[in-house]
């Protein structure tokens, strides 16, 4: 009987079922993360996000470009009206401008744009790392979660053999009725512990679909960690010189500099070449047609002597983002740092806490074995033997969870270093590149597409 109960529980630790599917092939890690970077919604609204923020720069360096407008009026005139005098006048105009001289503003303008274009893409590049890190979270908490219901499932049956083996020696009188009893009631705490554990299981599987895309089938093992610092000084260098969060930062810092200049710079005088061409028709009461050319050509120069203050609350507005800029720089250091710092330490906490679990295994099976033939040489009773088991389940229990903590770790880790991106990972998967859509519309272009085609892009995203 000893024996056979300790290879039912033996089997806690090498089976590996799943409830999500039969299927022969295996999800992996990195198919997670492949599909959550191929589906999930939140990086299409981060692209978007980016792809809106290039137009600034083109929008910046359109404005440095002179303007060509058509205008035209038609004014039907009466005067006075006891003469009856009728005239009807067409007028029609080409109008040119270019700015010449503005202070730098416009140049300020384009270079504040392409940094703030910099900062979206690295709350992009922020934005992929935060769901590869959710895809491997899910992903081993799917397989923690799994290992559990094996051990609840197999702690059950252990427990249903027990309960008949002490009622077959309660029909013999070998035990008491307070024995079986209490083998009823550990088999009762183990099928809600049972039911607790595959509640959890389908949480967990429901959260994967939510991140991933679909729902986990027969997840493999996790492959081993990538390469990690040595020590916590290093990986908060490294946080502190690729994180994503830090290169928004500065990126976000340094246009509000050049805000701040373009400000500052409103107050030189500013020169624009201005060109028109056109004519007036003229049709009046009595038939007499006429047509005028007119043409003209002038330079307007503009100094801004008194604004009511505007300028100055501008340039106020201005020097106070740029103070709150460098403050939120300063705060994205220390929280990235407590991020590495975190992480770090729940990585250690981890792997102590797996040489303990391995220590406690040991331990427990130990006292298992030998309270299981004490109870055979009858010095020891059937609770004895119910809370070694017990004991070695949470043992068991304690080691899978610290194996998962440790995995989940050293996914935060490199998530808190900046290292957690698709290049990194190596997805094998055709990633997205934003200076696609920059280059293309980088210098302004008059048209580059029609409305048709960004609807059929829109539809074949979402399709």
């Amino acid at each position: 009987m000893a024996s056979k109960l300790k290879n039912l529980l033996l089997v806690c630790v090498t089976v590996s079922a799943t409830t999500f599917g039969m299927s022969a092939a295996a999800d992996s890690l990195l198919d997670a993360m492949r599909l959550a970077y191929e589906t999930n919604p939140t990086l299409a609204i981060n692209r978007a996000a980016l792809r809106t923020t290039d137009e600034s720069v083109a929008q910046a360096i359109a404005a440095r470009r002179g303007s060509l407008a058509l205008t035209s009026s038609a004014n039907f005139a009466q005067a006075p009206i006891s003469s009856g005098n009728i005239t009807d006048t067409y007028a029609i105009a080409l109008n040119a401008s270019l700015t010449l001289f503005d202070g730098g503003r416009g140049r300020d303008a384009v270079a504040s744009a392409t940094e703030s274009v910099l900062a979206a893409r690295a709350s992009l590049s922020n934005a992929e790392q935060s769901v590869m890190l959710d895809a491997a979270t899910a992903f081993l908490n799917v397989r923690r979660d799994v290992q559990f219901v094996t051990l609840s499932r197999n702690n059950v049956n252990v427990l249903k053999q027990q309960v008949q083996a002490a009622e077959d020696r309660f029909a013999v009188g070998a035990v008491t009725r307070t024995d079986v009893a209490q083998t009823q009631a550990r088999l009762a705490a183990a099928q809600s512990n049972l039911a607790a554990s595959r509640g959890a299981l389908a949480i967990s599987g429901e959260i994967y679909r939510a991140t991933v895309g679909v729902a986990p089938n027969n997840l493999s093992a996790p492959p081993p960690l990538p390469h990690l610092p040595g020590s916590l000084a290093a990986a908060e260098e490294i946080a502190i010189r690729t994180h994503p969060l830090m290169q928004a930062a500065h990126h976000a810092e340094k246009a509000a500099a050049l805000d701040m200049r373009r400000a500052r710079n409103a107050r030189l005088p500013s020169l624009s070449a201005n060109a028109s061409v056109g004519g007036t028709y003229a049709d009046d009461f009595f038939g007499n047609k006429q047509w005028r050319d007119s043409a003209s050509a002038g330079l307007t120069a503009s100094v801004p002597i008194y604004t009511g203050g505007a300028l100055s609350s501008a340039i106020r507005q201005a020097g106070t983002i740029v103070e709150r800029r460098m403050a939120e720089t300063q705060n994205t250091r220390l929280v990235v740092r407590q991020n590495v710092a975190a992480s770090w330490f729940e990585l250690q906490i981890a792997n102590a806490s797996i040489a303990a679990s391995q220590l406690q295994i040991e331990a427990s099976q130990y006292a298992y074995d030998g309270i299981q033939q004490e109870a055979e040489l009858g010095a020891r009773t059937v609770l004895d033997i119910l809370n070694a088991e017990q004991d070695l389940l949470n043992a068991r229990t304690n080691l899978i969870s610290a194996m998962h903590k440790k995995n989940v770790a050293a996914y935060r880790l490199l998530a808190a270093m900046g290292l957690l991106t698709p290049e990194n990972l190596e997805l094998g998967i055709e990633l997205y590149d934003p200076g696609k859509n920059f280059d293309r519309i980088r210098n302004a272009p008059v048209s580059t597409f029609g409305a048709a085609q960004v609807l059929d892009g829109i539809s074949d995203r979402w399709n």
